[in-house]
């Protein structure tokens, strides 16, 4: 899977789940400081799961400075 793909699939979610415009620029963000829950984080990792074919787990999200961060890791490994 492309990064690109990738970030345009969380941007997509994120707006689902925040019930908000979001953009990729808010990838830069931390998951906390977009008013998202736990169960958004869980969500999210699943998903991600999915698409790219290898665990996800939820913490990834409170292990990096923003969302872009937790995002580049998952594509590194």
């Amino acid at each position: 899977m492309e990064k690109q793909e990738l970030m345009e699939m969380a941007v997509q979610r994120l707006s689902r789940f925040l019930s908000r415009e979001f953009t990729e620029k808010d990838l830069d963000l931390t998951y906390d400081s977009l008013g998202a829950d736990s169960m958004d984080m869980v969500v999210l990792a699943f998903e991600l799961e999915k698409k790219i074919g290898k665990p996800v787990e939820p913490e990834i999200f409170l292990q990096h400075a923003s969302i872009r961060a937790a995002l580049d890791d998952l594509i590194s490994r």
